[in-house]
């Protein structure tokens, strides 16, 4: 299956670390998250790990109930394929994972859980798993162990078919996501005031907005939901202004006012334009 050009370009991997952390981040005192981590000399890089800082944490939510000490996440977006093969390679990073400790076992098997995050549900992938080598066991919603290939716990994560809220940043990263979601995503994060919350869920809804174009569309016209994203997007949108301003690039101002994230009148007064002549420019840039 071919990407499409549009969705190629998004940065899904980067929506998935924000979403991610604003998933635990009611732990994030008590566990450590590490983003790519190189396994080998040559980069082996796994998406994600998770260490729990203490062992009598219990996360509580559907992604990581069931977490031990060291956790390994493999996010497969929309477009990714999730077969037999990328499974294996996903328990190769773990078994690599396990052999680079400083001194033997110092990473303890028992101590280790595999986690494969994906939008659908592997289908095939789990019909292949019952014919050949094991079984597929519902835990709950959206959250299936495979067991018979490896005695270490492995999870495939359906974000279609969870349903704990606590999930939100990572279920609404699909395309076609349902729009009460993001709604309700966006509210909640506009009342974060931590600064690495709010640029969590400013990579997240890059992510969502380009792969549902029609509903941060249909939003324009909801002053609510439009006061909530540029206080989401605030540090971002006032770099992006300072960028704008240093490089005199009108481009940024009229993409920003296109989202709906700036007040024209206050692009304009950055672009040292009047009203009329920001608004031509701005109706020329998108009718190309």
């Amino acid at each position: 299956m071919q990407k499409s050009e549009e969705t190629s370009q998004i940065d899904w991997h980067s929506g998935f670390a924000g979403g991610l952390n604003l998933s635990l981040k009611d732990y994030l005192q008590d566990i450590e998250i590490s983003r790519e981590v190189q396994l080998t000399k040559v980069p082996i890089r796994m998406d994600c790990l998770i260490l729990k800082k203490k062992d009598d944490v219990l996360i509580d939510n559907d992604l990581g109930r069931g977490f031990r000490g060291h956790n390994i996440i493999e996010y497969k977006n929309p477009d990714d394929e999730l077969n037999i093969d990328v499974v294996w390679k996903t328990i190769g990073y773990a078994g690599i994972y396990k052999s680079s400790g400083r001194y033997v076992n110092e990473i303890p098997a028992e101590e280790l859980t595999i986690s494969i995050v994906r939008t659908r549900k592997p289908v095939k992938l789990f019909s292949d798993v019952e014919k050949s080598c094991g079984k597929v066991i519902r835990e709950q919603d959206g959250v299936y162990r495979i067991e018979g290939i490896i005695s270490v716990p492995l999870r495939i994560v359906v974000l279609n078919e969870v349903s704990d809220p606590k999930l939100l940043a990572l279920k609404v990263m699909k395309k076609n996501a349902d729009e009460n979601d993001i709604r309700e995503f966006i509210k909640e994060t506009a009342k974060y005031s931590a600064p690495g919350d709010k640029q969590d869920a400013d990579a997240v809804i890059q992510v969502c907005a380009k792969a549902n174009t029609d509903v941060f569309e249909k939003m324009k016209g909801d002053e609510t939901m439009c006061e909530a994203l540029r206080e989401i997007m605030a540090d971002v949108i006032a770099d992006d202004l300072k960028a704008a301003e240093n490089n005199g690039e009108l481009k940024t101002l009229y993409s920003l006012v296109h989202d709906g994230l700036l007040d024209i009148n206050e692009a304009a007064k950055r672009a040292n334009m009047t009203l009329e002549a920001f608004k031509e420019g701005l109706s020329a840039a998108y009718s190309k």
